[in-house]
């Protein structure tokens, strides 16, 4: 998790905060499961998504966060991203957990498997499992910043694929992403390709924004 020094200034970024929210606790009629904001460096995705996680926080529907940085080994790996996911969603939904729990017993080394093996094991699995016991669930999100600066050219679209594929799993998970909008993710996270909402920061009026930050800064 990101310090609450990241999160957005109080009252700037109010209109694509409260789209991402309405669309997280299922207001806004919209079947898609992923929600991707993207923008250029600098344009403050860091700071939307700490205070998309503080606001789902405070809602008790974060299933987990995962803020991606390429200049530390540990957070730019795709291969610890949903073991990580995955034991936070476990620790806040114990019928999730009891099936995970039971799915390492044959798989205890899953963190040095393939991300698809990960996703199989971690989450297709246990997912059905629960949907066959008809255990109901209230939403849970996942938050996952700055994917483009996790894996290389080869893991990154791969761990994006994945995540669409988590999103579209059962309605009560849902995930949010953000990026700079580097080609393979803009592909991946396209409308035309997935149920996915995509929303480019560069092109919200940050007029007021501006003017609350000159302000506080003076």
């Amino acid at each position: 998790r990101e310090s609450a020094d990241h999160r957005c200034l109080e009252g700037t970024r109010e209109a694509p905060l409260e789209r991402i929210m309405k669309w997280a606790l299922g207001s806004d009629n919209s079947s898609s499961g992923l929600y991707h904001v993207h923008g250029v460096a600098g344009s403050g995705k860091s700071s939307m998504a700490s205070t998309v996680c503080e606001r789902l926080e405070t809602r008790k529907i974060l299933a987990g966060s995962f803020f991606c940085k390429r200049d530390i080994p540990e957070q730019r790996d795709p291969n610890r991203v949903l073991p990580s996911l995955s034991y936070t969603l476990a620790l806040r939904h114990g019928a999730y957990g009891a099936c995970v729990m039971l799915a390492l017993k044959d798989e205890p080394d899953i963190t040095s498997r393939s991300i698809e093996q990960q996703l199989k094991v971690l989450f297709r699995d246990p997912l059905a499992e629960l949907a066959r016991s008809k255990e109901r669930s209230k939403t849970f999100v996942f938050a996952i910043d700055a994917l483009d600066e996790c894996g290389d050219d080869d893991s990154r679209p791969r761990l994006a694929d994945v995540l669409c594929q988590i999103a579209a799993l059962t309605d009560w998970l849902k995930v949010f992403v953000t990026s700079r909008p580097i080609n393979e993710l803009m592909q991946k996270f396209s409308p035309t390709v997935t149920q996915t909402l995509s929303v480019d920061l560069n092109n919200t009026d940050a007029e007021n924004d501006i003017k609350l930050y000159t302000r506080s800064s003076l």
